[in-house]
């Protein structure tokens, strides 16, 4: 069946190393939005990142943030999907979190929220104009409303153990997600990028074997299991490459794109 679908998460998979898009990625992109595929991201990033490198691929289906927590199209008021926390469960997670000792952020809509800044823990972010966090300090009570995604960053690799510990204290309500390097995604129990996803098929009556899905990590698993066909790069985790229909080289060698030129074009 023909794709009708491209669905690319950003770090490691569509971004090289220094979180850019290649003139060539972008080239080929345009060829195949050309050509009548929709074309978009899936990432954990919030959705002022996401919409940036949406922007500049000029994605021409809605846009999945938080994990698929949120799916919005480039310039949409309103979202698509959404699925945020309750308040109570962002402030006792917030709670825990300081209790904790741990550093969070919290995302809504295009606002990204923490107690306060701290440039080291937002390097991934440094290639997106107009990029700023909203620092509460103590008081985030009134930033709780309509949170889609909660990030806990540990700079010493600690997330894995923060993984097990949220689990256990919130089994049922966060779904603990891409807990690689220094970073764990937290999002509303049930929501991944499959999720987003599926809003998108909804609304452009696109079958889920019309999908080429593209990833590298544990957060893009979800999505790979349910696309037609699956693309990862070669410097993908090895559980990503198991659910591979076609392993693409590296983030950093236009990996996606030449999949796409031999697979769409």
């Amino acid at each position: 069946m023909a794709i009708r679908l491209i669905v690319m998460d950003l770090d490691g998979t569509l971004l090289t190393s220094e979180k850019t898009v290649s003139d060539y990625s972008k080239s080929v992109l345009k060829r195949a939005m050309a050509k009548g595929v929709a074309v978009t991201v899936a990432t954990g990033r919030m959705l002022l990142s996401a919409n940036y490198f949406g922007r500049i691929i000029e994605a021409n289906a809605p846009i999945i943030s938080c994990n698929g927590a949120l799916v919005q199209a480039l310039d949409a008021k309103e979202p698509l999907f959404l699925r945020a926390f309750s308040p109570e469960t962002v402030t006792e997670l917030l709670t825990f979190a300081r209790q904790s000792g741990w550093y969070a952020q919290w995302y809504i809509g295009d606002d990204i929220y923490a107690e306060d800044f701290r440039p080291e823990y937002f390097t991934a972010y440094r290639t997106v104009q107009g990029f700023s966090v909203h620092e509460v300090g103590e008081n985030f009570a009134p930033y709780t409303e309509g949170v889609a995604q909660v990030v806990v960053r540990d700079l010493a690799g600690g997330v894995g153990e923060i993984a097990a510990c949220i689990r256990s204290r919130f089994a049922g309500r966060v779904e603990p997600q891409q807990s690689k390097g220094y970073t764990l995604d937290l999002t509303p129990m049930g929501v991944s990028k499959a999720t987003g996803v599926e809003a998108i098929l909804r609304w452009a009556g696109i079958q889920a074997s019309e999908v080429m899905a593209c990833g590298d990590s544990d957060n893009d698993l979800s999505m790979l299991r349910m696309a037609g066909t699956s693309v990862v790069t070669a410097n993908g985790q090895e559980e990503a490459k198991a659910l591979a229909s076609y392993l693409a080289p590296s983030c950093d060698e236009d990996g996606v794109a030449k999949a796409i030129e031999e697979l769409v074009l």
